[in-house]
Parts: structure tokens; sequence; C-alpha cells
């Protein structure tokens, strides 16, 4: 049997059975999986079982469906380590264990189900065994750590079962097992970390808790070296399986012993032990991914309020003939967006609008190394196209990542209200005329900064502005914004009508934030799709 298994996102666990054919993905409630979320489409996206094997296949919906992160087209293969992602779920096909073959009936003396629908798992002693498997719950509830919880387990494992020599905890991380503890009696105490990987990988593989009365009896472990190097003989595996399927290891028990080997009623009770631990598992490995997220936060928090630390925060004012105002709003809590300006020596003012390429911690590095670089070069007071040339020059002489960033460099001269403007694959701003009047500055836009060779294609474009023109820049996140319903885009046009019917003597910050409402009234949400950075500058009356 088929499972598809929500694996985060909402509804986090939820199964859904899958049957031969197709299986239809989408938020429309005839959909035979049904995503309520709405990032998802009415019909977005089936599955198509064949056989024995899973093919996925994007059904043209607005957001896509991603396989592995890479967005499908046409229908594509799925296994059981991929990883569907549709809106805010991240899927996974479980496939239910197969049935022991008949050459692991000769190796193991019985099998049985882990799963917490199986009564048969409390048939023998059932008041003991609810008592024991109680009692170990209430210790392992109360820690967390996982290298502690395992070994308190063992602990109660060796003294629970008096014939076990030895006691093995191994855990999945990725492909692999690994041995996370180990309890062993008397002089074995010192023997190394070997299991038979025969047994694990049948637990593992089928779901199924193995006894083994005698081992030995079995001529395919003649010449086994690891349980001939144990010396085993009884031996007791269960595997450890979350609550969505996937496997998350086995416990093994082992005994050297002829007199007193595992019987069946020892391999119900460690089954049923098994499924008390998994739980815990589960629940210390989303203990520990809280706080790997909460530190993450509080880092990327750290990281906002250094980057902004950057970021200048006190503008002209209409005092100095001239005000200038901006700011950046990110998609995440750190932006590759920048914008900064400078007083030149002569009274002019620099100032810079970039947009790195890419999103948050990296994106937000290599926007500090742009700022400091292009502050430095342009207290020279050269124009902006030899500064921008001198900026890519620096950049990319130590640029192993291979950013980028595009950038609008100006300079204002405040007495005769000139600017003088230079643009490296930067959309061009506004010009806002005193009347209401709107038009795009007609520059020549370069190639973007920080790779070596080529034609720059940097020129400089003078204007002047009039007493009371605005000048408007900003990074492409805002015209490039689409709306949740459509795939329509903000558009400079949009942003001409909108900057056309501001009052002219709104302050600065308040015409910012009238772009920045319109945006989210067009997107119908707060949440940025790409950085947003804003300046604008004006001639006083």
């Amino acid at each position: 049997m088929a499972l598809l298994v929500i694996v985060k996102g909402p509804k986090a666990g939820q199964q859904f059975a899958l049957r031969p054919g197709f299986t239809v993905l989408g938020r429309q409630a005839d959909s035979d999986i049904c995503l309520e979320a709405r990032a998802v489409s009415r019909h977005h996206a089936r599955l198509w079982m064949h056989g024995d094997t899973f093919y996925v296949e994007d059904l043209d919906s607005s957001n896509g469906t991603f396989l592995n992160g890479q967005r499908v087209s046409g229908r594509v293969p799925v296994t059981e380590r991929d990883v569907i992602q549709i809106g805010p779920y991240d899927l996974a096909l479980r496939i239910t264990a197969k049935p022991p073959s008949e050459d692991a009936e000769q190796v193991v003396r019985e099998q049985l189900s882990v799963s917490s629908t199986n009564t048969r798992l409390f048939d023998l002693e059932p008041a003991r065994k609810l008592q024991v498997v109680l009692e170990i719950g209430q210790h392992l509830a109360r820690t967390l750590d996982l290298d502690a919880l395992l070994d308190k387990l063992l602990v109660h494992l060796m003294r629970l079962f008096p014939q076990a020599e030895r006691g093995t905890v191994l855990l999945c991380d990725g492909d692999r097992l690994m041995v996370r503890a180990q309890q062993a009696r008397g002089a074995r105490r010192a023997t190394p970390h070997a299991y038979s990987r025969t047994i694990v990988n049948q637990a593992l593989q089928d779901g199924v808790g193995l006894l083994s009365e005698d081992v030995r009896a079995d001529d395919r472990f003649s010449s086994s070296n690891t349980l001939r190097s144990l010396e085993v003989r009884s031996l007791l595996c269960v595997p450890l399986i979350g609550s969505d399927g996937r496997r998350l290891g086995v416990i093994q028990l082992d005994s050297c012993r002829l007199d007193q080997p595992f019987r069946a009623e020892d391999l119900h009770l460690l089954t049923t032990i098994g499924l008390q631990v998994a739980v815990v598992l589960e629940n210390a490995a989303l203990h520990e991914e809280l706080l790997r997220e909460e530190r993450l936060r509080q880092e990327l928090t750290l990281a906002r309020d250094i980057q902004r630390g950057f970021l200048p925060t006190e503008f002209p004012t209409a005092d100095e003939g001239y005000e200038l105002f901006a700011n950046v709003y990110p998609a995440r809590q750190v932006s590759g967006d920048l914008y900064d300006f400078l007083r030149l020596a002569d009274g002019r003012l620099a100032f810079f609008v970039g947009d790195v390429s890419g999103k948050g911690m990296p994106a937000a590095l290599f926007m500090v190394a742009v700022r400091t670089l292009s502050r430095h070069l342009a207290a020279a007071g050269t124009s902006p196209a030899e500064t921008l040339r001198e900026l890519n020059t620096a950049l990319a002489a130590d640029n192993p990542s291979g950013m980028f960033v595009t950038l609008l460099h100006g300079i204002y001269q405040p007495r005769r209200g000139e600017v003088t403007l230079a643009s490296a694959g930067h959309p061009p701003p506004l010009f806002r005329r005193v009347n209401g009047t709107v038009q795009l500055v007609e520059l020549q836009s370069g190639r973007l900064l920080g790779l070596e060779g080529g034609d720059l294609r940097l020129r400089d474009t003078s204007l002047t502005l009039q007493p009371g023109d605005t000048l408007f820049a900003f990074t492409d996140g805002l015209t490039e914004a689409r709306a949740s319903a459509s795939d329509e885009h903000f558009g400079l046009e949009r942003l001409s009508r909108l900057l056309g019917g501001l009052r002219p003597g709104l302050p600065l910050p308040a015409w910012v934030d009238e772009v920045r409402l319109a945006l989210e009234r067009f997107t119908n949400t707060t949440d940025l799709q790409d950085d947003v950075t804003l300046l604008a500058l004006r001639r006083a009356l």
C-alpha cells in the first residue's frame, strides 16, 4: 500500500492512501487530496501510480509544483527519498512494508508488526506489560537530551531483560546507521560497537520486530564475522518507526547464552517499548529543531539590526535646500537591497540604490561589502560612471561566490538642482515634476557589477530638478511584485500614476509610505515577494 504523507506544513503527519492511476491534489473540494492553503491552485498537481512506479505532474498551477526544490516540468518520477513541495506543504511517499521472504523465516524465530494498532502486543501479561511501558515512558519523558535519553533507555532494558548481555541503539542519519548508545554486562563492556547489518536492515526494511532464538542454527550466518566475533546466539531487533512511517533506527538486544534465549513474549515487550521510544525520539528531534530555529531567529534578528545599522537614518531636510528619504523593506529578516548617501567635501550629495543577487544572509553579506566599497570610492567625488567602474574592479577582484549587484549611483548639486546619474543594470528612476507629470529618466543601463571582463557600458546622464521636483528611485522588487489573484505586475505605469497623484507638499517619508501601502493593497499581503528599496530626492520649493 502506498501513502502520501504531509511531512511539513499545515496538518503535518496527515496521510492519504494512494490508489493505482491518477490522484489529483488541489485546493478545490473535488480533488482526491484536498490541500486548503491559498497558495495551492484549485487543481494543482497529480500523482500517477503505475505499478510500483510513481510520477508527479504539475497541472499548470499558479505557484508551481517542486520536487526537491526544483520546479516540476512534465511528468517526473518520484521515490520515497523525494520531497514534493506544493505551496506550504512538503509531501513524501511512504510504501508500506513488504511481507517477509521465505529465506527470512529460516533466520527469524518470530516477527511482529511494529504498529500502535497491533493488539497482539498486550496479549501476554497485559497488566505487567502496561506497567513496564508506562514506567519506561515516564523516565524517558523527563529529558529531551538524546544521548542521555538513549543511555537511560538501555539501562532500563538491561534490567528488564536479564538474559541480554548487550544492548545497542542505532539511529538513521540519512542513508547511514549510527551507533548512538550501547550497554553491556561484565567483561563485554569493552566490546566495540558491532552489530549484524543483515538483521538490522531486515527489521528496518520490513518494519517488523525480529526474534532469533539461535542465530548459529542458520547456515547463512556461519560466515558472519560480526556474529562470530560477538558469539551471539540469540537476539531481538526492533525498528523504531515514526508516525509518518519514517525509519528512525533500531533497538537490538543480544545474548551469548544457550540456556536463556529470548522468547516470543520478549519480542512483544520490546516492540511495545519501541513504539514509545519512537514517539520520544520524534519529540526530541522536534525539540532540537525548535531550538535550532530559535537560535537562527536570534542570529537573524541580530544580523538584521547590524545590517540596518549600516544604513543612514538621519536624512537631509528642506532647510538644506533639498530633502531626501529612503527605506528598505526586506522580504526576509535580512536584505540584499541597499541605499546610502554621503555629503562630499564640495557640498554635493552622493547617493546609491542597489539590489544584490539572491536573498537572505549571503545577499546581506555581499550588500555590506558593496556599501562599504561604494562609500569609499564615492568620497573621491568622481563621476558616477567612473565610480561604478572602480567599484566593479574592486568587487570582481575577490568574488568567489559569483554574486553581483545592480546599482544606481547619483550625485546631486544643491545649488543648481542638477543630478548626474549612472546605472549598472539597475532600473531607471522616475522624475516627478511639481505639476504632477511623471516620466522615466532615460538612462543607458550598463552591465551589473561584480563580474570580470566585458564592456560595462556605463554612461553619465544629467537632469535638473526645479523647485518641488522629485526623483524617485527603487528596486525591481516593487515593480515586479505580482498580485495574489493573478500574474499581473505592480509595474511602472501603476507607480507613475501613484506618484503623479501625491500632494507635492507631502513630506517624503509619507510619499514612501504611500507607495508601500499601495504595494500591500495590490498584493493583498504584507509579506513581500522580494526586497523593496525606495529612495526619494526632492528640491525644496
